[in-house]
């Protein structure tokens, strides 16, 4: 038996929900990318300079029966079927190729994912004119050598040679065949041998 006088224990306060921290912003307001995309409220995306992959979350137990999406090079809604509010609608910064483009629905997450092929390569500030904007200065632009045309794959790998070339003292790629144009000179004044 407690005495009357004595008031019982406080309840114990909850804990605060747990806060999710917002994207990190640079002095004008634009988001530092990861994964060289962004995050808004209802979807966040990532991209390379050949595709923007945008995720959007969708109520859950949705069926893709359920959604209704229509895409031009330069426009995208995504909406549940009989809901007046688009899960994502609206312009996007540079034109899209419709038909190398797709989407899917993550049943397992409810995620609907946007795989949008780029008409143009280059980085996307947003997803959607308007939305929040990622420092398209801060995207990590190193592409590996074999994504890239065979043209360039040459280019950067004779770049390669000449500078380990360089380094170790030897002739370059341009040095070397300045000498092969020099010998075939001088092997086209030089008398072929006689036949037998």
């Amino acid at each position: 038996p407690t005495p009357s006088n004595t008031a019982p224990a406080p309840a114990p306060t909850p804990s605060p929900a747990p806060t999710v921290p917002g994207p990190k912003l640079n002095e004008k307001g634009e988001q530092i990318p990861v994964g060289n995309g962004g995050v808004t409220s209802g979807y966040h995306w990532t991209q390379s300079l050949y595709e923007t992959t945008v995720y959007v979350k969708a109520p859950e137990n949705i069926k893709g029966k359920d959604i209704e999406y229509s895409l031009t090079a330069t426009t995208v809604s995504l909406k549940v079927k009989g809901q007046a509010e688009p899960l994502l609608a609206g312009e996007f910064p540079h034109a899209v190729r419709v038909d190398e483009s797709l989407w899917n629905l993550e049943s397992e997450t409810s995620t609907v994912v946007l795989t949008l092929d780029k008409a143009k390569k280059t980085w996307w500030p947003s997803v959607i004119l308007g939305d929040a904007k990622i420092d398209t200065s801060k995207v990590d632009s190193t592409l590996k050598i074999d994504e890239y045309d065979a043209e360039t794959q040459g280019q950067i790998r004779k770049i390669m040679f000449d500078q380990a070339e360089k380094r170790a003292g030897r002739p370059t790629s341009d040095e070397l065949m300045g000498v092969g144009s020099e010998l075939e000179e001088l092997m086209r004044k030089v008398p072929p041998p006689p036949s037998t």
